[in-house]
């Protein structure tokens, strides 16, 4: 397969920036307060139930003291909560309390909101073949990521 061509590139890389400068803060906080790291986090934790501090910095790629750092901000809004495990207490789980679930749901509403927003600009057959596509890099990414 051909590589693109620089022009191609210096297009998309001006619309990626344009985009993520017009709705990037949006997206990246999705509610007042909810720092885009902090929601990944809620949407981890809302996927598997608990994670330990070591399993959320794997899953986001930094390193546990990041995590622990937003954890606490997390834990002092009520949003999440710490138990120690009943084996090796050493071992302490993360996860989602009630309030920590509604600001979550809320947060994912948001997004959703602005993303109809932005793609309602596209019929649903570009929309379909952009998901598609962006599928697609997604992949190569995992695959690239991985080499």
């Amino acid at each position: 397969m051909p590589s693109p061509s620089t022009d191609t590139l210096e297009r998309l890389q001006e619309a990626f920036r344009t985009i993520m400068r017009t709705m990037g803060t949006q997206l990246a906080e999705p509610v007042s307060g909810l720092t885009g790291p902090q929601f990944y986090i809620l949407h981890q934790l809302e996927q598997k139930e608990k994670c330990t501090v070591g399993e959320l910095a794997e899953s986001m790629g930094v390193k546990p003291s990041a995590i622990t750092a937003m954890v606490d901000r997390l834990d002092k809004h009520g949003f999440v909560a710490r138990d120690r495990d009943d084996e090796d207490r050493r071992v302490v789980y993360i996860s989602l309390r009630d309030s920590g679930k509604k600001i979550l749901q809320v947060a994912k509403q948001n997004r959703r909101e602005q993303l109809n927003k932005m793609f309602s600009h596209l019929s649903e057959d570009e929309l379909q073949h952009f998901v598609s596509i962006f599928e697609k890099l997604a992949m190569a990414a995992v695959i690239e990521a991985s080499e």
